[in-house]
């Protein structure tokens, strides 16, 4: 999966995969047709050394699942594009029409006739004459016509190779018959003007010059035999000959380099664009057209394209390394598919997202993206939606709109996973809330810039934090002691003691130099502070299920302070949790105040076998007890 993401992220910051020529460079192209494929050996010069087919070759970590282009870093899975794209996926209906299911049985026919496991082997004009007939639906965008062209161009390149070894058949013939008649003129050719006389040169005897024999001698005057320009000639043909029949054979190499190049060029755009089938069907289609069992890509040694397959992907540039991560990435996303389906019906709708846009990002052509339902589609949307409002209100640092949108996300999702977001959340409140206190501190203070520094670093954390309103009141109050004064004197006029104890670190600076209020202030902050530790250990005691310790621990705190509204509201709660221990320990003294020993006496035991740890009835009982032997 890391391979294909690698590969593809090429593609993903365009819409489509479009070849863009370098710039700088020359814009014309050779006259001899619009089909021409230009392959260069070597990277035009720039400013950057990361480029393929002129474009910055965008670099995809598969440990953080970013990928990184054009000097920027982004999640593969949360940018503009891809959410634009992926949403408008979610929304599409699925490609079920009587016309896409004859072009995907008439894909999957190509690629059985052209299977190599076929019985009979490959049927190679039936496969191709079915290109067209799969060109001609919408969503095919005519990639099948370029790849009949392709085959077309390959072919005619063949058929011209074939042309041209016939040609350079026909030359070796002819050169083989020059070079006959040279052999036979250098050995046969005789001087016609003398059939008597000695060859020039000759040395004694023979009277008269005359031959006895009757025999003609070589000749060897200029202008007869390997002197003559007949022969010159003859030599001057077998080179030419050599040499347009060594031209015709450079020529017939490179037809065939350029048609490989031109099909190779074609398959890796296919690659790029993610249209895995058609790699796959130009793959085996090459196998037929060139059969020599050559298949290494033409990439240059040192280009990216080709470090991305040797060093980065760990294989091969070839056509089988094409063929077999098309097919990968088909496996891939097939799988992947399957595992969205199973997590839709589990309702674990953050994975069932994550794998369904993994699965998009590699296999946005693949059927079994393109079948799938939208009803099943959409059940993710919602969810992938506020994926993204939950990003952006982090990113805004709106903290309440993020929190309630975990909450919202809780609820769609079972596997939702929030700890993230909940950590950046507590902790960035915390740090703003504590700016907000330090500022409320100096400006109890009078310590007005410090007071402005901690709020600028408040209002940076947590802009729309509510206790800013708070800094707001201060700020429209003039940050007056005296108004804080006055408060402290109402609320402690009104017995308002709760509300002194909230408000403590706002008002302590306003009673300083003020021995009277500070006592007053002090005991109402250690009072309400014994009342909340009571209630504290009271609440630990009842969640344990002790009813009755939890009443009997905060008992002696309310008969110290029954006017306390929060201490009144939970003592009541306990009261009717420990109804029948409290009844009995009310009638035991009920009946003691009467002098009933007895009856008080068989109360406290009642009491004490509701709570055997309770103090009050084991006090009631020695109580009685003493006083019954005293008595007697």
């Amino acid at each position: 999966m890391k391979k294909i993401l690698f590969s593809l992220s090429l593609t993903l910051p365009l819409a489509s995969q479009v070849y863009t020529p370098p710039s700088g460079g020359s814009s014309s192209r050779p006259s001899g047709g619009g089909n021409d494929t230009v392959v260069r050996s070597k990277p035009q010069p720039g400013p950057s050394n990361n480029k393929t087919f002129g474009n910055e070759l965008p670099f995809y970590n598969p440990a953080g699942e970013t990928i990184s282009w054009n000097g920027s870093t982004w999640a593969a899975s949360d940018n503009r594009f891809f959410e634009a794209r992926f949403q408008k996926y979610l929304n599409e209906p699925e490609e079920s029409s009587e016309e896409a299911e004859k072009y995907r049985s008439t894909i999957e026919e190509i690629l059985a006739m052209m299977s190599p496991h076929r019985k009979g082997g490959p049927v190679f004009r039936d496969a191709v004459a079915l290109l067209p007939r799969a060109s001609s639906y919408p969503g095919d965008a005519r990639l099948c016509d370029s790849l009949s062209n392709a085959i077309y161009t390959a072919m005619l390149a063949r058929k011209d190779v074939r042309g041209t070894k016939a040609l350079i058949t026909a030359m070796e013939k002819e050169k083989k018959r020059v070079i006959g008649e040279a052999d036979w003129k250098a050995k046969t050719d005789r001087d016609i003007s003398v059939g008597d006389s000695q060859p020039v040169g000759g040395g004694s005897g023979g009277g008269n010059g005359k031959n006895k024999g009757g025999t003609n001698g070589q000749a060897t005057q200029t202008g007869r035999g390997v002197n003559s320009l007949d022969y010159l000639n003859k030599q001057k043909r077998i080179l030419e000959i050599e040499a347009l029949k060594k031209g015709h054979q450079l020529k017939t190499e490179i037809k065939t380099e350029l048609a490989k190049m031109q099909y190779q060029a074609l398959m890796v755009q296919f690659f790029l664009q993610r249209r895995f089938e058609h790699v796959v069907m130009a793959s085996r289609f090459y196998n037929q057209i060139w059969s020599d069992g050559d298949g290494t890509l033409y990439l240059d040694d040192k280009s990216d394209l080709d470090k991305m397959f040797t060093e980065s992907l760990g294989v091969s540039p070839t056509v089988s390394t094409l063929d077999s991560l098309a097919n990968e990435a088909m496996h891939d996303v097939n799988k992947g598919v399957e595992a969205f389906l199973f997590l839709v019906e589990q309702d674990e709708l953050e994975s069932a997202s994550k794998r369904l846009s993994e699965s998009y990002m590699i296999g946005e052509f693949m059927p079994s993206i393109n079948i799938l339902a939208r009803a099943k589609k959409r059940k993710v949307l919602e969810f992938v939606r506020g994926s993204y409002v939950l990003l952006n209100a982090i990113e805004s640092k709106d903290f309440d709109k993020a929190a309630e949108q975990i909450k919202t996300l809780n609820g769609q999702a079972k596997d939702f996973d929030a700890t993230k977001a909940q950590s950046a959340i507590a902790g960035y409140t915390r740090a703003s809330n504590m700016s907000i206190s330090m500022a409320k501190q100096h400006f109890a203070k009078g310590d007005v810039e410090k007071a402005r520094e901690e709020v600028q670093k408040a209002v940076e954390i947590w802009p729309q934090n509510p206790k800013l309103a708070e800094i707001d009141r201060l700020v429209d109050a003039g940050g007056s002691m005296i108004q804080l004064r006055n408060d402290f004197d109402r609320l402690f006029a009104e017995k308002n003691y709760r509300e002194v104890f909230k408000r403590q670190h706002e008002l302590a600076p306003s009673i300083n130099n003020d021995s009277d209020r500070q006592e007053k202030f002090r005991q109402v902050i250690e009072n309400i502070g014994t009342i909340e530790l009571a209630i504290k250990g009271s609440e630990k005691l009842g969640l344990l299920g002790q009813h009755y310790s939890a009443w009997e621990e905060l008992k002696p705190i309310y008969d110290r302070f029954p006017d306390d509204p929060k201490l009144n509201q939970v003592m009541t709660q306990m009261q009717g949790k420990a109804s029948a221990f409290t009844n009995a320990l009310d009638r035991a003294n009920s009946l003691e105040e009467n002098g009933n020993i007895g009856s008080s006496l068989s109360w406290f035991y009642r009491a004490k076998d509701l709570h055997p740890g309770s103090t009050r009835a084991a006090d009631g009982i020695k109580r009685l007890v003493d006083r019954a032997l005293n008595l007697n």
